[in-house]
């Protein structure tokens, strides 16, 4: 069942501010990328539905966040879907409890059930638009974890590694891994980046391979992935290409398709690098972020869904 529209409208605001810490290497232009010259973030806190206790932000891209919550009644869980920061989407499943995984710009939605594996794609604000996602032959325990800017959806079929291309339901197996790899994300080209043994892989829609070695990554996001290599966080591009380090950095949070990062410093305090020798600090910055390339953070407080409004950019 969809409930649709905006229940309330931002509340809460305050304007946290950023200074250049580090001189830039390789400064992106602004012209071609707002996050640049981005300075300042308004907090907002996103609307609930008053039936709804939210679990906050897990993702965000573009102009649209979505989170999940459980109902006050206690039974059944809500996907919840916003867009510039307005609640614009609510998808409630009562049997199967389904948890929200990720979103791109598009609006397009990922969902994994919790009782009994199953996953589905949804187009927020489109009627009638929830895909259920098959598994692979006689496989019928199916997650979602990540999806592109095309609308292809990472997942797995009985713990094997497959994709859902943007145009079907039917998987297609990661070719190289079964059910000992950790898929981590797809790229906005189709490559795939997954672990095996400790070492990470992209492997190309055409079966290609190409390793980057002993290392953690954490997300993916356009063509970029990042991570921890060597005890130093860094961004590898899709031909696997490694940057320097990041100056300062101690841990990797979230990266946008610019190739933006944000992450934890050293010191524990929370910070965006433009690049590896760029750092602003931020303050405030909730749990569990997600960095659009608009330069919002959206995150989770407690159980409080918030969005960092990027004010100071381009």
């Amino acid at each position: 069942m969809v409930f649709t529209g905006g229940w309330r409208v931002f509340a809460g605001a305050l304007i946290l501010s950023a200074g250049v810490v580090a001189p830039a290497t390789a400064a992106a232009d602004p012209a071609a990328d707002p996050v640049a010259e981005c300075r300042s973030w308004e907090y907002v806190e996103l609307p609930v539905p008053p039936a709804v206790q939210s679990h906050g932000v897990v993702s965000a891209a573009g102009s649209f966040a979505v989170g999940s919550g459980s109902l006050w009644s206690g039974s059944g869980s809500t996907a919840l879907v916003w867009k510039d920061g307005q609640l614009i989407d609510q998808l409630s499943s009562f049997r199967n409890p389904s948890w929200a995984q990720d979103v791109n710009s598009s609006g397009v939605v990922i969902l994994t059930a919790c009782l009994f594996p199953a996953a589905a794609r949804w187009r927020a604000g489109v009627p009638d638009s929830v895909q259920g996602l098959q598994g692979l032959p006689g496989e019928y325990r199916v997650e979602a974890l990540d999806i592109n800017e095309r609308g292809d959806v990472l997942g797995r079929s009985d713990g094997k590694p497959v994709v859902w291309p943007a145009d079907s339901v039917v998987p297609q197996r990661v070719a190289g891994t079964d059910a000992s790899w950790l898929p981590v994300g797809v790229a906005d080209d189709g490559s795939v980046l997954a672990s095996s043994g400790g070492v990470a892989h992209w492997i190309r829609p055409s079966g290609e391979a190409v390793s980057l070695g002993s290392a953690q990554v954490s997300r993916v996001r356009g063509n970029y992935a990042v991570g921890v290599a060597d005890s130093a966080v860094v961004r590898w591009d899709v031909s696997g290409a490694v940057s320097e380090p990041y100056v300062f950095a101690a841990e990797a949070l979230a990266v946008n398709s610019h190739g933006h990062v944000l992450g934890k410093t050293i010191g524990g305090d929370t910070g965006m690098w433009a690049d590896p020798g760029t750092l602003r600090m931020t303050s405030g910055v909730p749990a569990y972020p997600s960095l659009t390339d608009e330069g919002d953070i959206y995150g989770t407080s407690g159980t409080s869904p918030l969005l960092l409004n990027c004010t100071g950019g381009a």
